[in-house]
């Protein structure tokens, strides 16, 4: 009997064994999935990740020039302004006949009659 006893004994140990190595197996697998799982997981989020800031930094370099665009139009619609400004001043002489007539005796070298135009050369410095 005594026998018998250890034979159920190291059966039953053989038992716990073989259930304790599949309970080990089914752990490491579901272990492996899991750890499957969160690497695809992990590379969706990094892909993600990744074209965010691709994206996020494409669209900031088409901002700054944009607002380079922006800035370099504004000087030009100051610039264009002033010319308009200046235009009209311009105009605003030209109706005046004398400011026509100054024009015409110093651009034109037109005279009113009975007057006689002197040209004075301008002064030029020697090299003494």
């Amino acid at each position: 009997m005594a026998a018998d006893g250890k034979e159920r004994i190291r059966q039953l140990t053989e038992e716990v064994e073989r259930k304790h190595r599949i309970y080990e197996e089914q752990r490491l697998k579901r272990r492996r999935g899991l750890m499957r799982r969160l690497s695809v997981f992990a590379a969706v989020i990094l892909l993600f990740t990744g074209f965010a800031g691709f994206t996020i930094y494409q669209q900031s370099e088409q901002m700054a020039e944009q607002e380079a665009e922006i800035a370099r139009l504004e000087v030009q619609q100051q610039e264009l302004k002033s010319e308009e400004l200046r235009l009209e001043s311009e105009i605003e002489s030209l109706q005046d006949p004398e400011y026509i007539a100054e024009i015409a005796r110093r651009d034109f070298f037109l005279t009113k009659p009975g007057e006689t135009l002197f040209q004075i050369p301008e002064h030029q410095e020697t090299g003494d």
